[in-house]
């Protein structure tokens, strides 16, 4: 990559919104086993939207509470530390991202992907690791893919241009978009989380996850992201779904459709991705 398109890059991400405070705070706070409920609450209350959009999702019809929540404190004591941590985080994560569909790109349905990823990630993270911590599964397929955010607002021709050559070639859209741009979403998605200062694991999880890797994070998040392609939840603009490694389907023991048809209706996962978004 010449030094142009690199500054080119760099750029790019630089436009790019900062990731919100209360996220960080929020990973910050599940990643330490000794956190307490009320350091979550506060943190949530402190950022209005956040607070608005997770009780107003709270007592939407898919989670058919027998009584109103009104308040962070009561939504926790009904639907526990994991689930609304995570409602937060997504609630806070794609809050910062603009929402404009673009040519050849449909944020609501790249959203759909993105979450849908996420929570069959954490749902599966076990399978790899008993002791893998299902927030970080969570949190790395949400943002697996969100370099394609970046080309969508600031390469929209290049980045379609990619799009209709991985349809034309049957290929994965991470060759078209190295062929056309020079880089590819995956690389991009590193970038934009390192600006975002995010662990060091989550930007290796995502820098590589259209590459072989035994971590089982990185792992998890593959064959979630291979899931929700063949499910067709939501579309991500890449029309390959990648058969799994020996290394997968040593640990599974099958291969992505036997794997898919072991796993409880996924459904669910989709249904609950569109009450985000609809929000």
């Amino acid at each position: 990559m010449n030094q142009k398109i690199s500054q080119d890059f760099f750029q790019m991400v630089e436009k790019m919104p900062p990731f919100p405070k209360s996220a960080h705070r929020i990973m910050e706070l599940a990643a330490d086993i000794n956190c307490n409920p009320k350091d979550l609450v506060q943190v949530i209350e402190h950022d209005p939207i956040v607070t608005m959009k997770l009780l107003k999702l709270v007592n939407s019809a898919f989670f058919s509470l027998a009584h109103e929540i009104t308040s962070i404190r009561h939504a926790l004591v009904y639907l526990g530390l994991n689930t609304v941590k995570n409602l937060a985080l997504s609630i806070a994560t794609i809050q910062s991202i603009p929402h404009k569909n673009l040519e050849h790109f449909n944020t609501h349905q790249f959203l759909l992907h993105a979450l849908t990823t996420a929570s069959i990630a954490q749902r599966i993270a076990p399978r790899f690791d008993p002791d893998l911590d299902t927030g970080d599964a969570f949190i790395a397929g949400l943002l697996h893919d969100f370099g394609k955010m970046v080309f969508a607002q600031f390469a929209p021709l290049e980045f379609s241009q990619a799009i209709e050559l991985s349809i034309e070639k049957k290929q994965s859209l991470h060759l078209s978009e190295q062929a056309v741009m020079g880089m590819n979403h995956a690389e991009m998605g590193a970038l934009l989380a390192e600006k975002w200062e995010l662990p060091h694991q989550l930007i290796q999880c995502i820098r590589y996850h259209h590459q072989d890797s035994q971590a089982p994070l990185h792992c998890a998040v593959v064959v979630a992201n291979q899931i929700s392609k063949q499910l067709k939840f939501g579309n991500a603009c890449n029309p390959v779904i990648d058969a799994f490694t020996p290394h997968i389907e040593g640990i599974l023991g099958m291969n992505l459709s036997d794997f898919i048809e072991s796993l409880d209706d996924l459904s669910t996962e989709a249904s609950k991705a569109k009450k985000f978004i609809d929000i």
